[in-house]
């Protein structure tokens, strides 16, 4: 657990390096693009805390690629990551044909509205392929490289699979938005974000089901990353899913008139109690019928 410990540090650190930096960032991004403080202050957190990662990797003498699950020649981890998207892409298929069959989702305006809806369909699956891939990156690293590999020395393989995807849930309802106008925010505004990161936590059974559905999740990640000694298939599936899910997100909109809305999530309106049962029903039978295979980068792990 002191390793789980140090990671929860690392994050706490991470938030509060991103607060100092993330007014003097922002407002010189205005000068290029019209970005939002706590999306810029999102980004700065994810940045240092990869950065204190390494730095606490170094000093145990595991900043190297058997740790973070990239001991695999280029080739063959291009090849994990491709198949691994392929699978988050099949992964999310059903889930899209019963929220559309179930009317939970319907097409929104948006895409009804457009003069060139082929051309935003292109847009949209390109900023979701460009998000898929460098928040897989990040959080996979992160999650199912370091995390896994340090936890699993020191507990064993149970925690390393159970403690990472608890944390990887609970990162996804942190809040901290800021609400003002562009002449009000200040060097104080990154820490107000600071401040506000919990405010969901307020009322957790509002997204609790969304809760469970991305800790299965994570569990189904951390299984392949065992099976497989490395995170490229990890990285291709979480890239693939959220590619999924943004576009769907874009072109339609949740429904809470039908009779099943209480299956999808308020989170996204995606990822919900269908989305967990599913998720789980497919990482139990990739336990079941899968086999751990020879890789250079499992003795790390062991």
């Amino acid at each position: 657990m002191r390793t789980f410990l140090t990671f929860l540090l690392l994050v706490v650190a991470a938030a509060f390096i991103s607060a100092v930096f993330t007014y003097p960032v922002w407002a010189g991004l205005q000068l290029f693009t019209d970005a939002q403080i706590h999306r810029v202050m999102n980004r700065l957190g994810m940045v240092a805390l990869a950065a204190l990662t390494i730095i606490w990797l170094r000093r145990r003498g595991l900043a190297n690629k058997e740790t973070l699950g990239y001991a695999l020649p280029r080739r063959q981890f291009l090849r994990h990551m491709g198949l691994g998207f392929a699978a988050g892409v099949l992964l999310m298929m059903p889930l899209v044909f019963v929220l559309f069959g179930l009317a939970l989702r319907v097409p929104s305006e948006r895409l009804a509205g457009s003069d060139a809806p082929l051309l935003l369909v292109v847009q949209l699956v390109l900023r979701g392929l460009l998000t898929g891939w460098v928040v897989a990156f990040l959080e996979e690293t992160f999650c199912r490289g370091a995390m896994f590999t340090a936890i699993r020395k020191e507990a064993g393989l149970v925690l390393a699979i159970v403690l990472p995807s608890l944390l990887y849930a609970s990162l996804h309802f942190l809040g901290g938005e800021l609400r003002l106008p562009k002449d009000q925010i200040t060097y104080l505004s990154g820490f107000t974000v600071t401040a506000n990161l919990f405010e969901r936590y307020a009322a957790p059974l509002e997204f609790f089901d969304s809760f469970m559905a991305l800790v299965a999740l994570g569990v189904l990640l951390a299984l392949i990353r065992w099976r497989t000694g490395v995170v490229a298939g990890c990285i291709g599936l979480h890239a693939g899913g959220v590619c999924v899910i943004l576009v769907m997100r874009n072109l339609s909109a949740a429904n809470p008139a039908a009779s099943h809305s209480w299956l999808i999530g308020s989170y996204d309106g995606v990822i919900g109690w269908m989305a967990c049962i599913w998720i789980a029903i497919v990482a139990a039978a990739y336990w079941r019928f899968t086999r751990p295979v020879p890789s250079v980068g499992r003795a790390a792990t062991q």
